[in-house]
């Protein structure tokens, strides 16, 4: 059975190329945009900036995140909630997917809590 949640999708854009691998910085994009609609509440909103500092932003409502786990979520199988063997969901290794991507384009990526819950994820590449 799945559950519906119902999201305000919202997203500002300016032109920016970023010299790399297509297919990885693709698979960076679908995680953080991924990411910001699973872990998010029914009436919740995701942000997407394209810009030039940071190149990328993906903003989230949502659960708080307390900000001495922000860290922690970039390493591999690592989420929030501690359930680790409920696979379905996949296996926590969005997040470091997407860090190991940025460095491989010599750029890196940072999180915060946000103000009000969720999360803020920002991209610098070169």
């Amino acid at each position: 059975m799945s559950t519906t949640i119902v999201l305000t999708l919202r997203g500002e854009s300016a032109e920016r190329t970023v010299p790399g691998d297509p297919i990885l910085l693709e698979r960076l994009i679908a995680n953080l945009v991924h990411n910001a609609i699973k872990y998010n509440h029914p009436g919740g909103w995701v942000e997407v900036v394209v810009g030039d500092d940071p190149a990328l932003s993906v903003r989230n409502s949502g659960r708080r995140v307390p900000a001495e786990s922000v860290d922690s979520l970039f390493q591999p199988f690592r989420r929030l909630i501690a359930d680790r063997t409920n696979h379905r969901d996949g296996a926590g290794l969005g997040l470091s997917v997407v860090h190991s991507i940025a460095a491989a384009h010599h750029g890196r990526v940072s999180a915060v809590p946000g103000e009000d819950g969720g999360l803020r994820v920002d991209v610098f590449l070169p």
